[in-house]
């Protein structure tokens, strides 16, 4: 999902400019995508493919087996991505897979690659791992250098210490290519309404405290036992009202089901800037779409990480003061509700989860990227 909405992003940005943009996808995001308006090709035959199963991301011979399935994947991809641009000619190639520049490159058609920044060495880890199979290697090496330009979203302040010459490529080769656009968001906090018209919008009432919890895009590492907490974790605190967003990952009458208190909003897929923008805290997992939006909205956040990126990208916050992380498997309702209620009570988080907001801004977010993206497909077509 965090993949997608960064594309997303460039991709209105790109319609806000006049261009005519179509979104190849398939399964559960068709009508997501469609719901921001854009022209969807849909794929019927997607390979299925998760990377963790169930809720033991450690379980090293499952990993082993799904990593074997990568260069399957991944040359099917490659086909579908290559067939259908062929059919379509279309200007540019803006892509979220590291297949599409490859099929760029054979097509002559101009490439623009997305990629999300790391933030520690657990990605760093978690990526390296799956490079360990030198087909792998090598297409992702080959996609790199076959990119005509690189948009990475993120800032280099908050790297972690993590570089880009993991991609299969050195500093010399990066030199020009690489863009950092901070934030890549479909629309941007400073242009939607105040946070007390939003808070009257979502709770019914601006001054009350608001808890936006999202349990992720689809992951399969959440089970009933962390969503029985999180209610838990409300009911503890009455004076807080908490909205709860499934997104695609469970149904909201699942959640129904646990009885929530009289304090929970139950949602399903929600216009996740407008809800961070509006909340106090925001409680997430720890993914890369809720990390980028909580830093452009400059709203602190809870995350409890059910894996090595999530955990990076948690530091994000907490080395910032913006945040505070905590352990998925000694995770405790009292123990959520205390981060939140910490949070509520010292205004230092908010601060400097602004500072982040401002840091952000200066990279000009998907619509330098769309300008990128103008600039190399009229180069292109001059030299073609």
């Amino acid at each position: 999902m965090g993949q997608t909405m960064r594309v997303v992003a460039i991709a209105k940005a790109l319609e806000r400019r006049g261009h005519e943009v179509k979104f190849l996808a398939g399964d559960k995001l068709i009508p997501i995508i469609r719901n921001f308006g854009i022209d969807v090709i849909e794929i019927t035959d997607l390979p299925e493919f998760n990377f963790y199963s169930g809720d033991q991301p450690d379980d090293s011979q499952q990993q082993e087996k799904l990593l074997a399935q990568i260069p399957q994947v991944m040359a099917r991809m490659a086909q579908i991505e290559s067939e259908i641009a062929d059919k379509v000619r279309p200007d540019l190639l803006l892509c979220g897979s590291i297949s599409g520049a490859k099929v760029g490159r054979r097509l002559g058609i101009p490439t623009l690659l997305v990629f999300l920044q790391p933030h520690g060495q657990k990605t760093l880890e978690m990526f390296t791992q799956r490079l360990k199979d030198h087909k792998i290697r090598a297409e992702l090496s080959s996609s790199v250098a076959a990119a005509d330009l690189i948009v990475v979203e993120g800032m280099p302040e908050i790297s972690g210490g993590v570089n880009f010459e993991i991609l299969g490529a050195n500093a010399a080769d990066l030199q020009g290519k690489v863009h950092f656009t901070g934030p890549l968001l479909t629309e941007y906090p400073d242009e939607l309404p105040d946070r007390d018209i939003l808070k009257e919008k979502f709770i019914g009432a601006k001054d009350k405290k608001m808890v936006y919890i999202t349990i992720g895009g689809g992951s399969p590492l959440i089970g009933e036992r962390f969503l029985q907490q999180v209610l838990e974790s409300l009911r503890i605190l009455p004076e807080v009202t908490g909205v709860v967003a499934t997104g695609i990952a469970v149904s909201p009458e699942k959640i129904k089901s646990l009885r929530p208190p009289s304090n929970a909003i139950i949602q399903g897929f929600v216009p996740g800037t407008e809800m961070i923008k509006a909340s106090d805290v925001t409680v997430f997992h720890g993914g890369s779409s809720t990390l980028m939006t909580c830093l452009a909205c400059g709203t602190p956040a809870v995350v409890i990480p059910s894996m090595g990126e999530q955990e990076d990208n948690g530091s994000v916050l907490v080395q910032s003061g913006a945040g505070i992380v905590l352990d998925k498997q000694t995770l405790t309702p009292q123990m959520l509700a205390q981060a939140i209620q910490t949070i509520l009570n010292n205004p230092d988080y908010r601060k400097q989860a602004t500072k982040l907001k401002v840091m952000g801004e200066k990279y000009g977010g998907a619509e330098v990227a769309a300008s990128l993206a103008e600039k190399l497909a009229v180069r292109e077509a001059v030299l073609r």
